[in-house]
């Protein structure tokens, strides 16, 4: 009997001492610390969602357009000889030119008698050197064309109207330098376009203000052309404005800044519509989160988007929070 009493008693220590590894080797380096092994969980955290409130009220929203020269086009002149001397500039920068015009003007001694015989006729009539052709049919005894191809080697003459933005500095010493421009032109015609994707009820006939930097222009509409976009689906409007101000100052470069102010919104609930999402078919709901930090999807019904915001028909009240994609 004490025999089985012993043999209990060493098994007993055994089973413990094994325990005793078995909890030291799990539990690895103490640093020093005694005691038995803990296990850290990290405490819940609430997720940070990028929020904003609900809001009603009046929706106040504006339509900015820019307004862009129809047709335009800048062109850069210059020639290719470099022993051409400088007679005389005849424009500068800002000016307006006509197709036809003579911009520069090069000595050339052996037609200069041949250019200063039709000068005075040209300005009378305003007929330019490049129109010799009707002098022919005045008197057909008379070949002009050779005149014509030496007195244009010799000019830089407009090939379009519209403004010239840039003058050489180098034309006041007298000589150029192959391949360099000397005078740009910037065409296009009178009237002004842009383009929109706003749903805003123009009225041909109507007339706008635009500004341009400080000084402000009035434009009719002259047409509205409305289209969808093959690039993204939206319907699109076309504008075309003609100036009703004197636009003295503005070249066929300068963009004109239209802002007008759409109808007021009243008394409507209203999201940022960043906060919109599709869901099935076509309905649209959003991301509430509530004090916990939540996130519920809920469904709405929205009503027209106005700039930024999206007018909320049911399904959200103000001072809700919903989630900013």
């Amino acid at each position: 009997m004490s025999k089985a009493i012993f043999n209990k008693k060493v098994l007993a220590a055994a089973i413990a001492g094994l325990m005793s590894v078995s909890l030291v080797g799990c539990g690895g380096s103490t640093g020093g610390q005694t005691g038995s092994s803990r296990i850290n969980i990290e405490p819940y955290s609430k997720v940070e969602f990028n929020t904003e409130q609900v809001k009603s009220g009046d929706i106040q929203s504006s339509l900015t357009l820019e307004l862009k020269p129809d047709g335009y086009s800048s062109n850069d002149y210059s020639i290719q000889q470099s022993d051409y001397k400088v007679q005389e500039v005849k424009v500068k920068e800002g000016d307006k030119v006509a197709k036809g015009d003579v911009m520069i003007q090069f000595e050339a001694k052996d037609i200069q008698k041949t250019i200063d015989q039709y000068t005075d006729q040209k300005e009378r009539d305003q007929l330019l050197i490049d129109h010799y052709n009707r002098l022919a049919s005045i008197d057909s005894s008379q070949d002009y064309s050779s005149d014509i191809s030496a007195a244009k080697e010799y000019q830089v003459i407009a090939d379009k109207n519209g403004t010239v933005t840039y003058v050489n500095s180098d034309l006041q010493y007298g000589y150029v330098t192959a391949g360099d421009t000397l005078i740009t032109v910037d065409s296009g015609s009178s009237d002004y376009v842009s383009e929109t994707a706003d749903s805003y009820e123009f009225k041909e006939g109507q007339t706008y203000d635009a500004d341009f930097q400080e000084a402000t222009f009035t434009l009719k509409l002259t047409k509205c052309e409305k289209y969808t976009s093959s690039a993204t689906g939206e319907e699109m409007q076309k504008l075309t404005f003609q100036p009703v101000s004197d636009m003295t100052g503005v070249t066929e470069a300068d963009t004109l800044k239209m802002v007008i102010d759409k109808p007021v919104v009243k008394n409507v609930v209203y999201v940022n519509k960043k906060a919109v999402f599709d869901g099935s078919g076509e309905k649209k709901y959003v991301y509430t989160v509530n004090e916990d930090g939540y996130r519920n999807a809920v469904e709405v019904t929205v009503g027209d988007t106005v700039d930024d915001y999206t007018v909320i028909k049911s399904g959200l009240k103000a001072g809700e929070q919903v989630v900013i994609n």
